[in-house]
C-alpha cells in the first residue's frame, strides 16, 4: 500500500531528534533524497517533506504571484507562461495555478486511494478546473515519472525531462519552452547552474522571460548572475532570509553550518536555529529594472535573521 510505503523512511521520534533513518549525504551535505523524487506517485515525496517542514514553495507563492501579475502588466496580457525548473511533482503549479498550499497538498497526500492508478484518477478530477486558467505551467526536471505524473495529474501542462546541464532541449522541449514570461525554481539551484538557465533563456530570448530563483545560502548565485549580465538582465537580491525546511540530522546541521563558515556566512538566527534559509534573486531585462522597481512588486517582509 501506497502509504504503508511512505512509512518505512521514517522514525517517529520527537521534534528536534533526527527523523529519517538511514540517512546518506550528498556531496553538499545535504541528506540524500533521491529515493522519493521520482517514483510513479507522490506520497513517500510529500510525506519525507512534509516531517522535513519543508516550505520554500509556500514562502515563494506570494513573490511568484507578485512577479506574474507584473508581468501581466507588462505584457498586457492576461496569457502567461511559467518554466519551473525542477519542478519535481509540480508543487509550484499546484499552488500557483491551483491555488493550493502546501498544508493542502501534505493533506491531500497523507490520505487518500492506496492503488497509484486510483490515486492519479482522484487527482486528475481534483485538478480539472485550475484556479488560474490563463497561466501555464511548464515543468523542467529530469526526473521522468515524476514529471510524468505531475502532467497526467494537471499540476502541469507540459513537462520537460531533458538533462539541460548535459545537453541542449530537444525541438519537442523547444516547442514547450519557447516565449516564456517567467522562469522560476524554488531549491535547484547549486546542483543546477548557469548552463541550463542560459539554455532556458535562449529557448525565450524574444520574450525575455524575467526569473526569479530561491536559492539556498550554501550556494553562490555568482555565475548564474554573471552569465544573465552578458544577456542584458539585471539581478537584483531581495531583502531577507526564507525558510527552506528543517534540517533531517544534526550531522545534516554541522556539515551546512561548515559549508556556510567557509563562504564567511553568519549563520547565527538563521541556520544555526536548524533550519535551511534560502535568498531570492530576481532577473529582469535592464530596461524593465529602471522603469518598474522591484520593490514596486515585491513585499519586503521576508525574515531577517536576530
Amino acid at each position: 500500500m501506497l502509504a504503508e510505503r511512505a512509512k518505512i523512511y521514517f522514525l517517529h521520534k520527537k521534534e528536534g531528534e533526527e527523523i529519517l533513518e538511514n540517512i546518506s549525504y550528498d556531496q553538499t551535505g545535504k541528506i540524500n533524497l533521491n529515493g522519493i523524487y521520482n517514483r510513479d506517485e507522490p506520497v513517500s515525496y510529500f510525506s519525507a517533506l512534509s516531517r522535513l517542514g519543508y516550505r520554500i514553495p509556500q514562502e515563494a507563492k506570494p513573490r511568484f504571484e507578485s512577479l506574474i501579475e507584473a508581468r501581466r502588466r507588462s505584457t498586457q496580457s492576461e496569457a502567461i507562461k511559467v518554466i519551473d525548473l525542477g519542478c519535481s511533482y509540480g508543487v509550484n503549479g499546484a499552488l500557483l495555478k491551483h491555488g493550493l498550499s502546501m498544508d493542502d497538498l501534505y493533506e491531500r497526500y497523507a490520505a487518500g486511494p492506496d492503488n497509484a492508478g486510483a490515486l492519479l484518477a482522484r487527482d486528475r478530477d481534483l485538478y480539472a478546473e485550475p484556479a488560474d486558467a490563463c497561466l501555464e505551467m511548464v515543468g523542467v526536471d529530469p526526473a521522468v515519472r515524476a514529471v510524468s505524473y505531475a502532467v497526467d495529474a494537471g499540476m502541469l501542462d507540459a513537462g520537460i525531462t531533458t538533462n539541460l546541464e548535459a545537453g541542449d532541449p530537444k525541438a519537442k522541449d523547444v516547442a514547450a519552452l519557447e516565449n516564456a514570461d517567467l522562469i522560476i525554481s524554488t531549491g535547484c539551484v547549486g546542483y543546477v547552474t548557469e548552463t541550463s538557465l542560459e539554455r532556458l533563456l535562449e529557448t525565450s530570448i524574444e520574450s525575455k522571460p524575467w526569473m526569479a530563483h530561491f536559492v539556498l545560502r550554501m550556494f553562490d548565485f555568482g555565475a548564474p548572475e554573471d552569465m544573465l549580465s552578458s544577456h542584458g538582465y539585471v539581478t537584483e537580491k531581495v531583502e531577507g532570509l526564507f525558510p527552506q525546511r528543517r534540517f533531517a540530522s544534526s550531522e545534516e546541521q554541522e556539515h551546512v553550518l561548515g559549508n556556510l563558515d567557509q563562504l564567511d556566512i553568519d549563520a547565527s538566527g538563521a541556520e544555526a536555529t536548524g533550519w535551511y534559509f534560502a535568498e531570492l534573486h530576481v532577473s529582469r531585462p535592464q530596461e524593465i529594472t529602471q522603469s518598474v522597481p522591484l520593490d514596486r512588486i515585491l513585499r519586503s517582509d521576508a525574515f531577517q535573521p536576530a
